[in-house]
């Protein structure tokens, strides 16, 4: 079979898979929860008064367990079957806390699906982790505006969960009353006069929200058809914007997605002094094209997320951003923190740039990937296994035949600046870019892509300050070690503040190891100065 017919098949099924999932929904009440409304809400209103009134730390502990369970069972009978939970609550008797929003301007009446914390399944993020507490948690999902509706900067594509907890209140003979509160800043409920600590589980919002986001799908599509996929090279943050967090900024690799970071994050969210002082923005963008490219579209990228986060107050928080790049994540983060005056230009052209071309947007087009200022923002960085000098891999025979099946968009986007494959290859090549393959992603990975050698002797930008976190797949044979994809000496950096060799193959993200150590850098970057 012919890499033509191959590469058409191929598309064919990449094109032919199932779009996002719709939001899901409960059509009937689950059998345990199924009984007179009336019932539980006499079991939550007892136990809303036996919290109160608890003399001993296990009575209060019975009380909750009762209250909770009742609690859990109206839920069901309220985001379950048909009409709306408004109607719902009425007809049981119930009222719900209208007087805040959600977050991020979003209403219960806005939320396009509502379930238990617990029928979100968290295999894919790793440990499920939980707080035992006062309610219910539960997941609101909310898609994504219509075109042409109003939307919050930076709002991820298909929806954004919201982790809350259901509280149902009681308050002398008035109608019990639902309450969700994100327990993230609603810490305590009062009950009584006691306050109790809410219920959370902080795992399960992010969990939907890689079920139900297409940043996590179609990472071969967005390889080799990366055209169809050129519209999601943006940043995108995790909640809406808050100047009083430090943004952690998280770039993926090739034949990857956002989603490289789920187990990670998950990991991290954990903790309440990341929730506290952290805020997550992941940047996405189609993998088949070369990191030269794709690093152009970050700083981009970043310079329009500066301007926006200098428009909403206060900066301070902003300026001590941290950036994780894993894979050529970590290459896009490497290049964009240089200033490679005009070494890059010179490893393609020996011709002045005024000499290259008639064509004003090709020459600024080559201009902005390859003589470019380095973005000021981030503050610190973290490398994951970072290919620094290439990966021998991409000279293999089989990596050689996948990038033949790569179809590059035909007309490409750098700083709002329109130009053609077509012209900027015929610019750039000295006889030998097109031969090698060298505006694809794999073929930009070669160590004998002219970009790493040209880079490796610039020194970053003043004040950042770099970590590596390495794979050895756990041989502990470093400096002579390996991820599997990416050798020691590719992804060693000298003058780094730490260097932390995990045994964990070229994911490393996904591995503990790696987050123990992330974990540590973050807390380090808060006591030096980012509180």
């Amino acid at each position: 079979m012919n890499l033509t017919r191959l590469a058409a098949i191929s598309a064919i099924v990449f094109l032919c898979q199932c779009g996002t999932p719709s939001a899901p929904k409960c059509h009937a009440v689950p059998r345990a929860s199924r009984g007179a409304p009336a019932v539980f809400i006499e079991q939550a209103r007892q136990g809303w008064r036996g919290m109160a009134a608890a003399d001993t730390a296990a009575e209060r502990e019975q009380a909750r367990l009762g209250y909770n369970d009742a609690v859990a069972k109206l839920f069901d009978q309220l985001h379950c079957g048909s009409g709306s939970i408004h109607e719902k609550a009425t007809a049981m008797g119930t009222t719900i806390d209208e007087s805040r929003t959600l977050g991020a301007g979003i209403r219960l009446q806005d939320l396009d699906a509502i379930l238990p914390a617990s029928r979100v399944s968290t295999k894919n993020v790793g440990q499920r982790h939980t707080e035992a507490g006062l309610g219910v948690p539960v997941v609101g999902w909310k898609k994504t505006a219509e075109e042409g509706e109003p939307r919050w900067e930076f709002e991820p594509p298909t929806g954004v969960p919201l982790n809350l907890t259901a509280v149902l209140r009681f308050s002398n003979n008035e109608s019990p009353e639902w309450s969700f509160r994100y327990p993230g800043k609603a810490k305590m409920e009062a009950v009584g006069s006691r306050p109790m600590k809410l219920a959370a589980d902080w795992s399960a919002p992010s969990a939907l929200y890689w079920q139900m986001s297409d940043l996590d799908d179609f990472d071969l599509e967005k390889v080799f058809l990366p055209s169809r996929f050129s519209e999601e090279t943006e940043l995108y943050v995790a909640s809406p914007y808050d100047p009083k967090r430090i943004p952690l900024i998280m770039v993926h690799g090739l034949n990857s997605s956002p989603g490289a970071f789920k187990m990670l994050y998950n990991e991290l969210n954990r903790e309440p002094w990341f929730r506290e002082n952290y805020q997550v923005w992941f940047f996405s963008y189609p993998t088949g094209t070369n990191w030269t490219y794709n690093a152009a579209k970050f700083r981009f990228a970043m310079k329009l997320a500066d301007r926006y986060a200098r428009k909403q107050g206060p900066v301070d928080r902003w300026e001590k951003m941290v950036v994780i790049g894993h894979s050529m994540g970590g290459v896009i983060t490497q290049a964009s923190l240089k200033k490679p005056g005009n070494r890059i230009y010179n490893a393609f052209e020996d011709r002045p740039l005024e000499q290259l071309t008639s064509n004003e947007k090709t020459r600024a087009a080559v201009k902005s990937m390859t003589m470019y200022d380095p973005v000021d923002t981030p503050d610190r960085v973290i490398f994951m296994a970072a290919p620094h000098r290439g990966s021998p891999l991409a000279d293999r025979f089989f990596s050689t035949w996948m990038r033949k099946l790569i179809r590059l968009p035909k007309t490409m986007t750098v700083d709002l600046v329109d130009f053609t494959l077509n012209d900027f290859a015929s610019v750039m090549t000295k006889g030998e870019t097109s031969s090698k393959g060298w505006f694809t992603s794999i073929g930009s990975l070669s160590p004998s892509y002219p970009p790493y050698a040209a880079l490796d002797g610039v020194p970053f930008r003043n004040g950042v300050k770099i970590h590596s976190v390495i794979g050895d797949r756990g041989k502990g044979d470093t400096p002579d070690s390996s991820d599997g994809i990416v050798p020691y000496w590719s992804s060693h950096l000298d003058k780094v503040e730490s260097e932390c060799i995990v045994p964990a193959n070229h994911s490393v993200q996904n591995c503990l190891e790696a987050a123990v150590e992330t974990k540590r850098i973050l807390k380090k970057h808060l006591e030096q100065g980012a509180r």
